[in-house]
């Protein structure tokens, strides 16, 4: 092999070995941004009204928190989604913690959804069906980044209030820090994972629309000094010219 030939794999493997170095760093950053943006997750100070609450079922206090808040009227309507089939009407009252007045009036049951795509899918059917705008949305800490961006694509783009539950566990009654909570951290790691592969695979739904020239300010003011278009049809030659000041009322100015 030439030496020319042997510095030019050299400096490949060099360069090949830099980008992997940067990419395990970015991921890295990323991760501790994650955990950062989590440790400091918490329900919003002033809860807005909205029309619904979504509360995706899983680990925590999803459904107890979700009860609360929708007990505090926040909202006319509450789904559940992603129920066990095992999991009873009854077993979700209980979770809830609401009447069953309020149950069989007010509260929506999806036993079809089974991960978060999923929830999000039957969250659009729900809000579309019932003309919402906006949802608060319950799940935990770590997990509502993924649940806004997925619900976000499927509504295609409702206003989402997030209210996301503590995933910290609790010992001698104070909640353990994050860096001493290795299960926490695995779970956590393993939704950082997910969450990646959701950017990339929601990276191509976005919207391309070719970039617009814009206008010379003399066009804009060209367009502004032209007179309006005339629509409808034209009035008689010989109707009346009720445009002067004389002619002009209350009555014949405001129409319905």
């Amino acid at each position: 092999m030439s030496a020319a030939r042997k510095n030019k794999l050299l400096s490949l493997a060099g360069l090949i070995r830099f980008l992997l170095i940067f990419a395990l760093a970015l991921l890295l950053c990323g991760y501790l941004a994650f955990l950062y943006h989590v440790s400091r997750a918490a329900p919003p100070v002033n809860m807005p009204a909205a029309d619904g609450i979504v509360v995706l079922t899983g680990d925590g206090n999803r459904l107890e928190t979700a009860g609360q808040v929708f007990a505090a009227g926040s909202a006319e309507r509450l789904f559940v989604s992603g129920i066990h089939k095992d999991v009873s009407a009854d077993n979700i009252q209980t979770f809830l913690g609401v009447p069953e007045t309020r149950l069989t009036c007010c509260v929506d049951l999806d036993y079809i959804a089974q991960d978060t795509v999923e929830n999000a899918r039957e969250t659009a059917s729900w809000v579309n069906a019932l003309g919402y705008e906006h949802i608060i949305l319950v799940t935990s800490d770590y997990h509502m980044p993924r649940a806004e961006l997925e619900i976000s694509a499927a509504t295609g783009g409702i206003r989402i209030t997030p209210y996301p539950v503590s995933s910290s566990r609790v010992s001698s009654g104070q909640s353990l820090p994050l860096w001493r909570d290795k299960s926490r951290l695995q779970i956590l790691a393993k939704e950082y994972g997910k969450l990646l592969v959701t950017f990339a695979s929601r990276m191509g739904d976005r919207p391309n629309f070719p970039p617009q020239p814009v206008p010379a300010p003399s066009d804009i003011m060209k367009k502004a000094q032209e007179a309006p278009t005339v629509t409808g049809p034209l009035p008689p030659k010989d109707a009346p010219d009720n445009s002067s000041p004389e002619n002009i009322s209350p009555e014949n100015t405001f129409k319905e």
